[in-house]
């Protein structure tokens, strides 16, 4: 069938050229059925003519676009189905920042995305170790090291100490203890997003260490599981300075005699930013950096 048609073409295409020869006055015979088959022969290669006891090609079908896609790829690795379970907000379902706060314009917390800094302030006891141990207020300070992996997340290592005076009043005489150290691995969340105005909740796991002295005289050490959950507010000073003010409960799980611990503190510090350091892809200034 297929060279049927294509003889037919060609016998027409001479049929043509053969009047337009005769009308300029040329003899012009038609060719003959010999001719035409070197012609049909020389123009269609044998391979591409299609033999007709041959079955057709079978049509061309589409993937399922369902079947194909996998959903936890267009998701990044720090998202997690559960933050919308919660309500808790993601670069991945907000965007960078929810326009509360300043938003952020021409820079970003992520341009400098690691921290270290340090924060001073006051600790309260706000209960007895034990029922003859004094609890005491004293000055509060700390270090941290942390890093923002998106617009509303982000990780904090922290060192806190206090010396607050625990005496026992069943032993007068004893040594006074004197030392309350807590560190603690915490998780934190910026629920405006990339905003100048940068409040944040801070939830971590860790430890408190105390030393305080006993009824018998002697002085014990301690050491509670303790989850800090605090409240606090960042604000951008210079490109790569920060200022924050914190109130954290440090609750302290009791066990072994001693009582479960709420010792909030309030703080104020700074935090020096570094990292990356991405450029401006301006067109007349391709190496220029951002802050």
């Amino acid at each position: 069938m297929l060279r049927s048609w294509k003889v037919a073409v060609l016998e027409a295409v001479l049929i043509v050229a053969s009047g337009n020869v005769a009308a300029r006055g040329l003899s012009a015979e038609p060719p003959s059925e010999a001719d035409m088959s070197v012609l049909v022969h020389d123009a269609i290669p044998p391979d591409a003519l299609l033999d007709e006891s041959q079955s057709a090609p079978e049509p061309f079908e589409l993937a399922d676009p369902a079947a194909e896609f996998d959903d936890s790829q267009a998701h990044p690795k720090s998202y997690h189905s559960a933050m919308s379970w919660f309500n808790l907000r993601h670069s991945h379902t907000h965007g960078r920042n929810v326009g509360l706060g300043q938003p952020m314009v021409g820079t970003s917390w992520l341009n400098r995305p690691y921290y270290v800094g340090g924060e001073l302030g006051n600790l309260w006891m706000m209960r007895s170790i034990e029922p003859s141990v004094s609890d005491d207020v004293d000055a509060f300070g700390g270090v941290y090291l942390g890093c923002d992996w998106d617009h509303y997340w982000g990780s904090e290592l922290s060192l806190h100490w206090a010396t607050p005076e625990l005496t026992n009043s069943s032993a007068p005489d004893a040594a006074d203890g004197d030392s309350l150290t807590l560190w603690s691995a915490n998780l934190m969340y910026y629920p405006w997003g990339d905003s100048c105005v940068r409040p944040y909740w801070r939830w971590g796991i860790g430890a408190t260490e105390l030393e305080y002295p006993t009824d018998a005289g002697v002085l014990r050490d301690e050491t509670l599981w303790t989850f800090p959950i605090g409240m606090g507010i960042k604000y951008p000073v210079r490109r790569w300075l920060a200022a924050r003010a914190e109130l954290t409960d440090h609750w302290a799980w009791g066990n072994s005699g001693v009582a479960t611990q709420h010792n909030f503190s309030l703080t104020v510090g700074l935090e020096w930013r570094f990292g990356a350091h991405p450029r401006s892809y301006w067109p007349w200034h391709p190496s220029r950096h951002i802050w």
